[in-house]
């Protein structure tokens, strides 16, 4: 019996300090909690639908600044106050605005992702309507080339003077190398590349151009694909 009471004011005690040291982790997830709402940032308040003109129309000066803490040589973080923020978020006017306001942006985002839709189809179209022709010539004389292309590009264009290739290479990287060279070789690959640049879709653009060629490549030189 003494042993079961040991046993049972034991087990109360940990039951106690388990208690304990929950109410303590909430208290402090809590305290946490509010410290981070007592100021917000620009880029916060602009999460939650505020725009910069906003900010400066209403909130005016930001309450305090800080140093920034991404990047120490960038000017000090400004914050505003949560209080003044909700106060401010409470109003008619800025209530009717950000209805307004996120109305809007939900019509230009659906506008631009369709205009953004229909130059990505424009770039595929006008890919596939490419029209590919691959020079045919003996296997021996295009892998020479192709031999000559490669040191070229490594050791003239980049300085990698450890990169060498000669045709009594591996089969399999001969090839490999010899489509390389057919693709940038051909007239419309480099130069379609440079146009890709900075337009919608370039991403699949440039691997369909570069499915396009293989292709014309393999139809061209069967045996390359093989072992490619």
């Amino acid at each position: 019996m003494k042993m079961e009471r040991l046993l049972k004011n034991l087990f109360s005690n940990i039951l106690v300090l388990l208690r304990f040291k929950i109410h303590l982790k909430d208290n402090y997830a809590e305290k946490k909690k509010r410290k981070k709402k007592e100021y917000w940032s620009k880029s916060q308040l602009k999460k939650k639908g505020w725009t910069e003109r906003k900010i400066k129309g209403w909130l005016r000066e930001p309450d305090k600044l800080v140093k920034n803490p991404f990047y120490s040589s960038a000017p000090p973080m400004q914050l505003y106050s949560a209080s003044r923020v909700k106060r401010q978020e409470k109003n008619k006017r800025f209530k009717e605005w950000l209805g307004k306001s996120k109305t809007k942006r939900k019509k230009l985002s659906k506008k631009l992702k369709e205009v953004n839709e229909r130059k990505r189809q424009e770039l595929i179209d006008y890919i596939n309507a490419l029209e590919i022709k691959i020079p045919k010539m003996p296997l021996k004389k295009l892998r020479e080339k192709a031999v000559e292309h490669y040191n070229w590009l490594w050791q003239v264009e980049r300085g990698r003077y450890d990169k060498f290739a000669t045709v009594n290479d591996d089969e399999k990287f001969l090839n490999r190398i010899c489509v390389n060279y057919l693709r940038h070789e051909h007239r419309h690959y480099e130069s379609e590349i440079a146009k890709m640049f900075g337009k919608v879709g370039k991403d699949e653009g440039y691997l369909l151009l570069k499915k396009k060629i293989n292709e014309e490549i393999f139809k061209v030189y069967p045996e390359l694909k093989d072992n490619y």
